[in-house]
């Protein structure tokens, strides 16, 4: 009796080892072509913690900022950030070229986790208030090619600025981390 026990254990643990080995591989763990690690991450100095970050950008009346990333790379090599604008009931955005610009250099200057190598998404989510389009905004400041208009959105818009080595953002963005940015003033109104 103890030979076919010990046999199907064994079998089990092969599986196990095989499941184990294959989900280290599919994460690039130690596996050719693997994660790349090369990108710069947590300089010694200059610009701003993401938490200070975070704070800067959260003091513009009637929104609200979340900014995420800084994690390691993909797979692919791949890192960026996410940053989420909510406007509050009530208000507006009226200068919507400086505040793209504020968002993206204050995302390029932070010093803490990994440089963006790859893009910052910038969404904007207005609810109930008047239409803003983030990619129109941030092809008037000179981030992005002006692309089509999505049909039918009126409440939410997304804009994706390109941060790889050989796009026209990282050349005005310059070294990493850049510099921190003032915080803009009059980029919100209320309705």
């Amino acid at each position: 009796m103890g030979t076919p026990t010990t046999t199907r254990l064994g079998s089990r643990t092969r599986r196990l080892v095989a499941a184990v080995a294959v989900l280290v591989a599919l994460a690039g763990c130690g596996a050719p072509g693997g994660p790349r690690y090369d990108v710069p991450h947590d300089a010694a100095s200059g610009g701003q913690t993401l938490r200070q970050a975070q704070a800067a950008v959260s003091s513009i009346p009637g929104l609200t900022i979340d900014v995420s990333g800084g994690e390691p790379p993909n797979i692919k090599g791949n890192t960026g950030y996410d940053v989420r604008v909510t406007v509050a009931p009530g208000y507006r955005i009226v200068d919507g070229p400086a505040l793209v610009t504020f968002l993206v250099e204050s995302v390029w200057s932070v010093r803490t986790g990994y440089l963006p190598n790859t893009q910052i998404t910038i969404s904007v989510d207005t609810g109930d208030g008047p239409e803003f389009e983030v990619d129109a905004a941030a092809a008037e400041a000179g981030w992005v090619d002006r692309g089509e208009p999505v049909p039918g959105q009126t409440t939410f818009s997304l804009v994706n600025v390109r941060t790889d080595d050989d796009s026209p953002p990282r050349d005005r963005l310059g070294d990493w981390p850049g510099d921190v940015p003032d915080v803009p003033r009059d980029v919100t109104a209320r309705r």
